[in-house]
């Protein structure tokens, strides 16, 4: 079964275009019938109609049984169409050698119609071939003695300004449709943008409440199994067992860590600038993504630099871009790598802490260097990427009054650097 995207809208100008174009020949057939039938057999131009008539009928069947059979080269067949049209028209002004009858304003209506179909260049192209023929025909049969050469070159004129007319009124068109196609695949993105932003605030909402139910069963076992290793020493208990309640304590306070971590993240709060440490910020969020980077077999190597000077910013903020720049390099590293993670002292005086995080990944492409900054770009609408990650990493630095760069090629990973300013109480 095949999807329809209830967004898109689909313009029907083609399919019009093509029910004129049978209406035109079905016309034309009518318009023939008549003539035949309303001239007499003694009237010249009859019996040469009658000649050309028939093979008309036939070409136009063969036509749309071809356009019927493929569909997909209906533009192809039209351009044959029309070189046939065309001739078959002159061989009637040709043949039947009344110039000044009215069969010379067939070529107008090619002319129109294909150029309202194929635009511009193909319309005055017909134009010119129409004015050729119509020119070949003047001379043979004489049309100065009948058409004023200045009356013949008004109707010349007339099939280019025709041409000219309708061919910019197609390309208008179709720039007109290009863009309506290409804002509604835009509004149908943001529309799912929205639809993704969505879930994931209604799972931070719920990851929210589900951290806090679990933090105090775990703050209680923490401060319980503390107690009871306390106990199991002063009595004496088995080095074994009271290893075993340390590894209960341990524990749980990691799984404290992670839900206060989790109960951070997902808070909608105001901005709040305090004093924080980077290198504990690095610390918590790794712990968050432990499992993660376990089961991708991606290996985390730290340079922490020591007594690195407070940072002045937003937890919940630098904590999220944080999570985001690592969950870039994990997605980097599909069957496993390393992530390097290095913080330090800006350099000279420029009283910055700086933290660079590497992928030995693919690296990103010359090309989108430029845009992944960008709102909605992304890379990863396979799997649900929505384009504001590295938007929003960007939004926050500037509030920290913090600068981030990228380094990238192709087959060498990536690098994000990051630099803060350094708090000074």
């Amino acid at each position: 079964m095949v999807s329809r995207d209830p967004i898109k809208y689909k313009l029907p100008l083609g399919d019009t275009v093509d029910l004129y174009f049978l209406l035109l020949r079905l016309l034309t057939v009518a318009g023939g019938a008549m003539y035949y039938f309303f001239t007499g057999p003694d009237y010249s131009a009859h019996q040469v109609f009658i000649r050309f008539f028939p093979f008309y009928l036939f070409y136009s069947g063969l036509l749309y049984a071809a356009i019927y059979r493929w569909p997909g080269a209906v533009r192809s067949l039209y351009l044959i169409a029309l070189v046939v049209d065309m001739l078959f028209i002159f061989l009637l002004i040709l043949f039947v050698g009344l110039f000044v009858g009215s069969f010379f304003v067939a070529f107008y209506l090619l002319v129109a119609i294909h150029s309202f179909y194929f635009g511009l260049r193909l319309g005055l192209a017909a134009a010119l071939v129409a004015s050729l023929l119509y020119g070949y025909a003047y001379v043979v049969l004489d049309g100065i003695s009948l058409i004023p050469w200045a009356d013949f070159l008004v109707r010349v004129a007339f099939l280019f300004l025709i041409a000219m007319s309708l061919g910019l009124l197609a390309e208008r068109e179709k720039r007109a449709r290009k863009t309506v196609e290409e804002l509604n695949l835009e509004l149908s993105r943001k529309n799912s943008v929205l639809e993704q932003a969505y879930r994931h605030l209604s799972i931070g909402k719920l990851i929210g409440e589900i951290s806090a139910s679990i933090n105090s069963p775990c703050g209680i076992m923490s401060a319980r199994s503390e107690i009871l290793t306390q106990e199991a020493r002063e009595k004496g208990f088995p080095s074994e067992f009271i290893k075993g309640l340390e590894v209960i304590r341990k524990y749980s306070h990691q799984v404290a860590q992670v839900t206060k971590t989790l109960s951070t993240l997902s808070k909608q709060k105001s901005f709040e600038m305090k004093s924080l440490d980077l290198n504990q910020l690095i610390e918590e969020n790794l712990l968050l993504m432990e499992r993660g980077l376990t089961e991708r077999g991606i290996k985390v190597e730290m340079r922490l630099a020591p007594r690195l000077p407070p940072i002045w910013g937003d937890v919940y903020e630098l904590k999220g871009m944080l999570i985001h720049l690592l969950s870039n390099a994990m997605d980097a590293l599909p069957q496993g790598g390393t992530i390097e993670i290095v913080t330090r002292l800006g350099s000279g005086d420029s009283g910055s802490v700086e933290c660079t995080i590497t992928d030995n990944g693919g690296g990103i492409p010359e090309d989108n260097l430029e845009r992944i900054f960008n709102p909605f770009f992304t890379t990863k609408q396979d799997t649900g990427g929505i384009g504001l990650g590295l938007s929003n990493s960007l939004s926050v630095m500037k509030k920290h009054n913090g600068i981030i760069t990228v380094k990238s090629k192709p087959g060498q990973g990536s690098s994000f650097s990051l630099s803060l300013p350094a708090h000074r109480s």
